[in-house]
C-alpha cells in the first residue's frame, strides 16, 4: 500500500462544544499521514466563525480551545470522501432544534435540524464513507430508516435508540478492549468510544479505498454493457462467480469446474460467506479414501495432487482463495420479521439488496460448490439465496454441484416462497449414493477445526423432490456413473465424479453453437 493512499482526499468532521481533544488530534494527525486533510466544521449561526470547547474530565481542569469556521451547510458533500460525526456530546449540541414561530414542537422536527439533514444526505450517499464513533449516531436517530437494517456498535447509552430505529448491533466478544472494537457496514463505520479513534481512522481508510475499487468496477461494468460494439462483437472472455463453504469444501467439486474454466479463458472470482478463506476437506484430498457409500475411492491421485495444490496457500492455486471476496460484507442481511421498526428495516435491507445485485451485472454465471461445509452455511444462508435470485431474474445460467444444490430449493422470493426450481429438472446425491454416519466431514482453517460430523442432516433426494413439484423432477441417475442436468438456467451435478462435466455444460450453456438448454433427461 502507498505511504499516503488517501493523497487529495478530503475528510468532514462534525464537532461542537464538549468535543474530546485526543479524539480530534487522532483524526488530524492519523488522516495527515495517510495524505488526507481534515476540515473541522459545525454551525455557525451565522457567525464567521465560533469558539468551541473540549469536554473537560478532570475537577479543575481547564477546557481547551477549538476556533471552527467552515459550516457544514456551505460545504459541497461531493468534496468530501469521508464525513464523521464527533463522539461525546457533541451530535447531541448539534442535534438541537427549535420549532418553527406559533408551531407547536412535534418530533418529526427533529429531522430538519440542519446537521441531522447533513449528516443523512452524506449517508445516502454510498460513495461518502461515515464515521460515527461514540455517541454520534445520536445525530441520526431522528432519521431512522437511515438506520434500519445497517450492523453497528455504538456508546452503551446509544444502544436502546438505535436498536428501537431498526439497527443492528454488533457486540464485541467479552473482554475486548475499547480501542479495538471498531463495527464496519461498507460505507458507514462505528466504534463505542473515542478510544478506538485510530482503529476508525484506519477502518475509514480502508472503506475509501474500497469505495473507489468498486466505483471502478461499476464504471468499467457499465461501459461494458453500453458499449455499441459489445452489442454485436462477443467478448473474447466470460466470468463466473464461485461461491464456496467455509467450512469444508469438497476439492474435486472446485477443481474440476474451474480448471474447464480456465481452459475456456473465463476469469473465476471466488466468494465465501463472511470473507474467510475455504478448505478443501481433507478426505478429498486421499486418494485412497474409501467412499461408503460406493464402496471405492472416488479421488484419483492426480485430483489428489490437484487439490492439495489448491488448499495450500503459498501456490499459485491456492493463493487464488486467500482473499475471498466477503457475501456478508456485500448483500445486506434481511431484518427480522419481529424487529420494531420491520417495515423501515425491509425498506433499507431491499434499497441495500438493489445496490448490491447491481455488481453482479459483470458476472455471466454463478457456481455453488459442494461439499459437506454447504449444509452449514450456504444452503439455509440467506444472502446466499439473494445471489442466486439475481441470477435467476437477469435470467443467467446457476450451476450447483452436490450439497450445493440443496441452496436452489431454499431460494425463493419472498412473497410466493415457492423455490425457484419448482417445475424445473435437477439432480443432486440420490439416498442410494448419500452418507450415513462417518462422512459428514468439516474443516475450518482459521479456527483449527478439522472433524467429522456425522451424516447430512438431510436426506437431499427427498428436499430435492419436493421442491421441483409434481411437474417437475428430481434425476438421482443411480447406476449411472455420472449425473448432470441442465434445465435452463439450472447445471446441476450430483456429485464429486460429476465436478468436471458440470463445468464443461456450464460453459456449453454460455457458448455452446447453439447454447445448450436441456440436456441429461
Amino acid at each position: 500500500m502507498s505511504q499516503q493512499p488517501l493523497a487529495g482526499k478530503k475528510i468532514a468532521v462534525l464537532l461542537e462544544s464538549e468535543y474530546i481533544p485526543e479524539e480530534i488530534a487522532i483524526y488530524q494527525k492519523r488522516f495527515a499521514g495517510y495524505g488526507a486533510t481534515v476540515e473541522l466544521m459545525s454551525r455557525l449561526w451565522g457567525n464567521a466563525s465560533l469558539t468551541i470547547l473540549s469536554d473537560v474530565s478532570e475537577e479543575g481542569k481547564t477546557p481547551e480551545v477549538l476556533k471552527v469556521s467552515t459550516d457544514f451547510d456551505n460545504v459541497d458533500l461531493k468534496d468530501y470522501a469521508a464525513v464523521i460525526m464527533a463522539a461525546n456530546y457533541t451530535s447531541v449540541r448539534l442535534r438541537w432544534f427549535t420549532a418553527p414561530e406559533g408551531q407547536a414542537i412535534q418530533a418529526s422536527m427533529a429531522r430538519d435540524a440542519p446537521a441531522v439533514k447533513f449528516f443523512a444526505r452524506a449517508m445516502r450517499d454510498p460513495a461518502i464513507v461515515k464515521g460515527a464513533p461514540c455517541h454520534a449516531l445520536w445525530l441520526l436517530t431522528p432519521t431512522p430508516e437511515l438506520l434500519a437494517g445497517r450492523r453497528m456498535t455504538c456508546n452503551p447509552v446509544v444502544l436502546a435508540d438505535i436498536v428501537n430505529a431498526g439497527a443492528i448491533y454488533v457486540p464485541a466478544p467479552p473482554g475486548t478492549p475499547w480501542d479495538q472494537q471498531v463495527v464496519v457496514d461498507q460505507d458507514l463505520v462505528t466504534n463505542p468510544s473515542y478510544h478506538a479513534s485510530e482503529g476508525l481512522v484506519d477502518a475509514i481508510r480502508d472503506a475509501i479505498l474500497e469505495r473507489k475499487k468498486q466505483c471502478a468496477k461499476a464504471m468499467a461494468a457499465q461501459g461494458e454493457a453500453q458499449s455499441p460494439q459489445a452489442a454485436v462483437t462477443p467478448r473474447r472472455g466470460r466470468r463466473i462467480l464461485c461461491i464456496l463453504s467455509e467450512w469444508g469444501y469438497w476439492g474435486e467439486e472446485l477443481a474440476g469446474p474451474v480448471e474447464e474454466f480456465d481452459k475456456a479463458g473465463y476469469q473465476v472470482d471466488f466468494c465465501t460467506p463472511t470473507g474467510k478463506r475455504p478448505n478443501a476437506i481433507g478426505v478429498s484430498m486421499d486418494p485412497d479414501f474409501i467412499d461408503p457409500p460406493l464402496m471405492r475411492p472416488v479421488t484419483s491421485p492426480e485430483m489428489a495432487e490437484k487439490v492439495r495444490l489448491w488448499d495450500d496457500p503459498s501456490t499459485e492455486q491456492g493463493k487464488r482463495l486467500e482473499k475471498p471476496i466477503s457475501l456478508a460484507d456485500w448483500f445486506p442481511e434481511r431484518p427480522y420479521f419481529a424487529s420494531p421498526c420491520f417495515v423501515r428495516g425491509l425498506e433499507a435491507y431491499n434499497r441495500a439488496l438493489s445496490r448490491a445485485a447491481r455488481y453482479l451485472d459483470i458476472y455471466d454465471a454463478v457456481l455453488l460448490v459442494g461439499g459437506s461445509g454447504p449444509v452449514v452455511d450456504m444452503v439455509n444462508n440467506q444472502r446466499v439465496h439473494d445471489v442466486i435470485l439475481s441470477f435467476y431474474r437477469a435470467g443467467k445460467p446457476i450451476g450447483a454441484e452436490c450439497y450445493g444444490v440443496a441452496c436452489l430449493a431454499f431460494a425463493r422470493d419472498i412473497q410466493d416462497r415457492k423455490s425457484i426450481i419448482w417445475g424445473k429438472r435437477v439432480t443432486g446425491h440420490c439416498l442410494e449414493y448419500d452418507y450415513k454416519d462417518g462422512t459428514g466431514f468439516m474443516k475450518a482453517r482459521g479456527v483449527g477445526l478439522d472433524f467429522n460430523m456425522g451424516p447430512p442432516p438431510y436426506p437431499l433426494e427427498y428436499i430435492l423432490r419436493d421442491a421441483t413439484g409434481p411437474d417437475g423432477a428430481y434425476i438421482g441417475n443411480f447406476g449411472h456413473e455420472t449425473s448432470v442436468i441442465v434445465d435452463y438456467p439450472f447445471i446441476t451435478g450430483r456429485s464429486t465424479p460429476d465436478s468436471i462435466l458440470t463445468g464443461a455444460k456450464m460453459i456449453e450453456v454460455l457458448d455452446g453453437d447453439p447454447p445448450l438448454r436441456r440436456w441429461g433427461w
